[in-house]
């Protein structure tokens, strides 16, 4: 038989179109402009879990007023005249994306609308594990920031702020390539760690050491030969059998001149050519060595002022400067705060045996002071509350006088705006006050209740207790 011959035969081809479309996997209606149901496929019967007796028996708008369908898209394009598209949620569970299309006549007149209901359910299942799996890849990323990163002195990057993670996001962006990075950012803030990082994370980390030179706490005359290293006999105290520079040690690695704005003017020029040829030369030498190394340098100073003043060279900088990273101070991002002040009592609790807290007082105090020494300064404040504390929860007797300060601006701040006319009442009233309103502050900004206690340094069942007593 021809394919022409096929549809010769009307009653046939009616035969051959409804087999077809009774077989669709999509649910297929039709309806008329009164809203009656002329004709449904089996699988609309699947997805809304009506029988073709109710389908035959009830107009759309009837099977909506009795509550067996959630809404009819197709009166919409009865109403409409044009095409309609909506998701209806059927009795079965089955989400449905649902098309209703109008079919006019030649005069424009409204014969019928034809649906068509597409299962969606299972894609929009597929969806919200996408979501679920993205946010919790998205956590698992956060924690993996935390505490990828372990240096041979156990520093860790620790961040919560969006400030840093752009940081982070650059230095894995610069990890990948050979191009010198400098760093900037204020004394205290972490270049050196991030400059450890950026090398962890390449492949250098396999291949050769990280090798860190403060040229600021090297004496100018000795710099030099500590650097590129020196021949035998090259000036008087020299080993007999000469020296190898750090560039050398660093070969296949990174070396990370930190502090670069502190070298020597004299010097510069040198480490400039070395830069561009990458070839060294001992002192006292005359031979060129090639070596591969990544130079990162760090400094706190302004380098641009520096070369106005004729302290930096202009061209060395322009070659450092390709790739820059400048990290915030604490003050800027205080969300890593609390991270770190978490991290480092953890750190120093371990390192020094001890179980050691922080007050929920002290721990507000410590949140709200500036911290002009960046994270050294926090990193060594934690230490030195946790050896000299005499009980397991630190308080704020145990702060230097300089931050200890703010605890009387704390508390008149309580009396004036946080506490509300609580002038009578007792330090003790306004402490418990003061704590009530830390909790509901974490209570209200970590989950679940139990991350929460461990935040604040609490054993679950004291959490628990002062959460009832405060009625949180």
């Amino acid at each position: 038989m021809r394919k022409e011959e096929i549809v010769q035969n009307p009653f046939e081809s009616e035969l051959l179109l409804r087999n077809l479309i009774n077989n669709l996997y999509d649910g297929i209606t039709v309806t008329d402009p009164e809203g009656n149901i002329h004709w449904h496929n089996k699988s609309f019967l699947r997805i809304s879990g009506l029988t073709s007796y109710q389908l035959n028996g009830y107009t759309m708008y009837e099977l909506v007023e009795k509550g067996l369908l959630e809404k009819a898209v197709a009166i919409g394009a009865i109403r409409q005249k044009k095409t309609v598209n909506s998701i209806s949620k059927y009795p079965t569970g089955v989400e449905a994306l649902v098309t209703s299309t109008p079919v006019f006549d030649n005069e424009k007149n409204l014969l019928f609308v034809i649906s068509n209901v597409r299962d969606i359910t299972e894609l929009n299942k597929l969806k919200r594990d996408l979501d679920d799996t993205t946010a919790l890849t998205n956590s698992y990323r956060q924690t993996l920031q935390e505490f990828q990163l372990s240096t041979i002195n156990e520093k860790q990057i620790i961040f919560r702020s969006p400030l840093m993670e752009k940081v982070i996001s650059l230095a894995n962006k610069f990890s990948v390539v050979d191009t010198p990075v400098l760093i900037l950012g204020e004394s205290g803030v972490g270049k050196d760690v991030l400059a450890n990082y950026i090398h962890s994370v390449s492949d250098r980390n396999e291949k050769g050491p990280f090798v860190k030179v403060n040229c600021g706490s090297i004496p100018e005359h000795l710099l030099e030969s500590e650097l590129f290293g020196y021949e035998a006999g090259a000036f008087t105290g020299a080993n007999r059998q000469g020296k190898a520079g750090l560039f050398q040690v660093a070969n296949n690695g990174t070396i990370f001149l930190d502090e670069i704005g502190d070298m020597p003017y004299s010097l510069q020029v040198k480490l400039l050519g070395v830069l561009q040829d990458m070839k060294i030369q001992r002192l006292g030498g005359t031979k060129s060595i090639p070596i591969n190394v990544r130079v990162i340098a760090a400094t706190n100073a302004n380098l641009e002022e520096m070369i106005k003043e004729k302290r930096f060279r202009e061209d060395l900088f322009f070659r450092l400067n390709v790739l820059s990273l400048n990290i915030p101070s604490l003050r800027e991002r205080s969300e890593d705060v609390f991270a770190l002040l978490k991290h480092f009592l953890h750190y120093f609790n371990h390192k020094h045996n001890m179980k050691k807290t922080f007050s929920p007082i002290l721990l507000n105090m410590l949140l709200e002071y500036h911290w002009p020494g960046n994270i050294r300064e926090l990193k060594n404040l934690v230490e030195r509350l946790v050896i000299i504390s005499d009980n397991e929860e630190i308080d704020e007797s145990y702060l230097p006088s300089y931050i200890q300060s703010i605890r009387q601006d704390v508390i008149r701040a309580g009396k004036n705006n946080d506490f509300q006319n609580n002038s009578g009442l007792t330090f003790k009233e306004i402490v418990e006050e003061h704590e009530k309103k830390v909790l509901s502050y974490y209570i209200a900004n970590y989950r679940p209740l139990k991350k929460c206690a461990d935040i604040l340094g609490m054993d679950l069942t004291t959490f628990f207790r002062k959460k009832k007593k405060y009625g949180l």
